[in-house]
C-alpha cells in the first residue's frame, strides 16, 4: 500500500489512491466517520493516546497533560515533553507517535502493509526541520520514498484534477500553524517550482489567539480582576476561541453574543466580525508581504499569475479571501479552491503513486516531473580576520533548480591542528539566520597553512543537504563530523526506542 501523510500543526491526515484510482482520506481506525487526526497527544507509560481520543478526554480533563503544536519545534533539538516515567520527548519523537498511529490507520483500513509513504512538508521547512522529519519516519520504520512541499502537493492535486496546462500557479498556503508561498509553472504534466517562501510562526492559531486576547480583555474589563489562568481555563478558551472564530466565519454572521464559561467564572462576550479583522489584519498583511516577495523571486508579475490557490483551513476565513482582493487587485479575479482542507494530503497521495512506479493502466495521468527549487540561501558563516566582522558566504543561492551540487576550496589558518572547522547557515533574509551545525574536517594529511579542503554542498530533491569533504591534492574523501550537539546516532537511538515501545492507544 502507497499512501500520502500531511502531518500538520493542528490536524494530521492519510490518504491513498483507491480501486478508481482517485484519492480518499484514511480513515481513524476506531471510528470509520473520523477522516481528522488532530496533532495532540496524551502519553500515560507505554501508551500514547493520539487524535480524536485525547480530544475526548480533554473534555472530561481539561487539565489533561497533552502535546500539541510539536510541528513548530521540529529541527529544534528541543525537550518538548517528559512523561510520568521520566522520559524525555523531543520534536521528532512526537512526531513519530503521529506518523505511527497514521500508519496504523492505513494499514486496518486497506488490511495491508505500508509499502512506501510521501510525507508533506511546509515549503520553508529548513534542513534541520526536513531532516526531522526524516528521523521521526526512520523511528518508525516508515518507509519514506520523498518528502513533498505543501503547496507543491496541493497544486499538484489542482493541476490534474483540472487538466490544467501551460499556467503558473501561486499558492497561498495557510494552516494552522505555518504559511507557505509557492509559484509553481505547469507545462503538459510536468510541475516547476520557481519559487518558495513562507512563515514558520504564523496560522489559525494566532487567529484563535487573537479571539482569545479580546476575551481576555473583556473579562478582565467585566470582573474588575485580573484572569489567572489554569489548565482548565486555558482548554476552555482554546476551544471557545476556535468556536467563535468559525462561527465569525460564516455567511451573514456580522457578531457572536454568548456566554463564555472559564473555571467558575462566566462571563458575556460580544465580538464583532470587524473586530476579529481587525485583530487579524496585522498577520494576512504579513502573509501578503510575503505573496508579492515569492512573485518577485521568480521573476514573474503580478499579471503573469494565472491561478492564485487558496489552500489551508485558515485560508478559509472569508476576510482572507477579501483582503487579498483590497490589496492585490491584479489577483481578484484568479482566486481559486480546490478541497482545500484535503488538497495538501491528495497530491501527497498522487505523488507517492508516481515515485512507487506502481500506476496501472486507466489510472489519473501522474506528473512525468516535478522540479522543485532551493529555498534558503546555503552559507558558510566566518570572521573576517582583518575587519572583525561576520561574513556571509552564499555558496548556493535560494529558488536554485534542484538537486544541485556545489563545490568550493577552502585553506587552512596557521597552526590549524590538522583540522578545520566550517560553520554553515542557512538564511531567506540576513536578519532570519538559521544556523545548521558546524562541519568539523580532520585529520587532515598536512598540518601547514594553506592546506586546501574542497568542499561539497549538495541539495538533493528533497531539499535536504548532503555534505563531503575532498582533500584535492589526493582526491581522498576526508573525514568530517557535521551537525547540532545531541543530534547523532545515540540521540536518535534512545528516541526510537521510546516510539517503538509506545503502544498507539486510539479508544475514541
Amino acid at each position: 500500500m502507497i499512501i500520502g501523510i500531511d502531518l500538520g500543526t493542528t490536524y494530521s491526515l492519510g490518504a491513498t489512491l483507491n480501486l478508481d484510482h482517485q484519492p480518499v482520506l484514511l480513515p481513524d481506525n476506531s471510528d470509520k466517520n473520523v477522516l481528522y487526526t488532530p496533532s495532540i497527544l496524551h502519553i500515560n507509560g507505554n501508551n500514547a493516546f493520539v487524535g480524536q481520543s485525547v480530544m475526548h478526554m480533554l473534555e472530561q480533563n481539561p487539565d489533561l497533560g497533552v502535546v500539541r503544536f510539536f510541528k513548530r519545534y521540529l529541527g529544534d533539538n528541543k525537550e518538548l515533553h517528559m512523561d510520568g516515567m521520566g522520559d524525555v520527548w523531543y520534536p521528532e519523537s512526537i512526531a513519530a507517535l503521529v506518523l505511527k498511529k497514521i500508519k496504523y490507520d492505513a494499514e486496518i483500513y486497506a488490511s495491508n502493509t505500508v509499502e512506501g509513504a510521501v510525507i508533506t512538508i511546509p515549503a520553508h521547512f529548513s534542513d534541520a526541520q526536513r531532516k526531522s522529519v526524516l528521523h521521526a519516519a526512520a523511528m518508525i520504520d516508515l518507509p519514506v520514498l520523498g518528502l513533498v512541499e505543501e503547496p507543491v502537493a496541493a497544486a499538484m492535486h489542482y493541476g490534474i484534477s483540472n487538466k490544467a496546462v501551460e499556467q503558473n500557479i501561486l499558492v497561498y498556503d495557510l494552516g494552522g500553524g505555518t504559511f507557505d508561498s509557492t509559484v509553481l509553472s505547469m507545462s503538459d504534466r510536468s510541475f516547476y517550482v520557481l519559487s518558495k517562501d513562507g512563515l514558520t510562526d504564523l496560522g489559525g492559531k494566532e487567529f484563535d489567539e487573537a479571539i482569545a486576547g479580546i476575551i481576555h480583555e473583556q473579562f478582565e474589563r467585566s470582573s474588575g480582576k485580573a484572569l489567572v489562568f489554569t489548565g482548565r481555563k486555558l482548554q476552555q478558551l482554546r476551544v471557545f476561541s476556535e468556536e467563535v472564530k468559525i462561527e465569525l466565519s460564516c455567511p451573514g454572521v456580522q457578531y457572536v453574543n454568548r456566554m463564555c464559561l472559564l473555571g467558575d467564572d462566566n462571563i458575556e462576550v460580544f465580538i464583532s466580525r470587524k473586530e476579529f479583522e481587525r485583530a487579524i489584519t496585522p498577520y494576512i498583511d504579513r502573509t501578503l508581504k510575503i505573496l508579492k516577495r515569492c512573485i518577485s523571486s521568480a521573476n514573474l508579475r503580478e499579471e503573469d499569475i494565472d491561478v492564485l490557490l487558496l489552500v489551508g483551513g485558515s485560508s478559509m476565513v472569508p476576510f482572507v479571501q477579501q483582503h487579498i482582493k483590497a490589496t492585490i487587485p491584479k489577483l481578484a479575479d484568479k482566486i481559486r479552491f480546490q478541497d482545500p482542507m484535503k488538497a495538501v494530503v491528495y497530491g501527497a497521495a498522487i505523488y507517492a503513486r508516481m515515485l512507487s512506479g506502481k500506476d496501472q493502466p486507466g489510472s489519473i495521468e501522474m506528473p512525468s516531473e516535478l522540479k522543485g527549487v532551493t529555498g534558503y540561501n546555503l552559507a558558510v558563516r566566518a570572521v573576517d580576520t582583518e575587519s572583525g566582522r561576520t561574513i556571509l558566504d552564499i555558496i548556493i543561492p535560494k529558488n536554485r533548480p534542484v538537486p544541485l551540487k556545489v563545490k568550493k576550496t577552502y585553506y587552512t589558518a596557521p597552526n590549524n591542528g590538522g583540522k578545520m572547522r566550517i560553520e554553515l547557515a542557512q538564511f531567506i533574509e540576513e536578519d532570519d539566520i538559521k544556523t545548521m551545525g558546524v562541519l568539523n574536517v580532520g585529520p587532515l594529511p598536512s598540518n601547514e597553512a594553506n592546506y586546501p579542503i574542497e568542499i561539497t554542498l549538495e541539495y538533493t530533491e528533497d531539499n535536504v543537504v548532503v555534505l563531503q569533504a575532498y582533500d584535492p591534492r589526493s582526491g581522498r574523501e576526508l573525514e568530517k563530523t557535521f551537525g547540532k550537539e545531541g543530534m547523532g546516532a545515540t540521540y536518535l537511538a534512545a528516541q526510537k526506542k521510546l516510539v517503538q515501545k509506545a503502544f498507539i492507544n486510539n479508544v475514541i
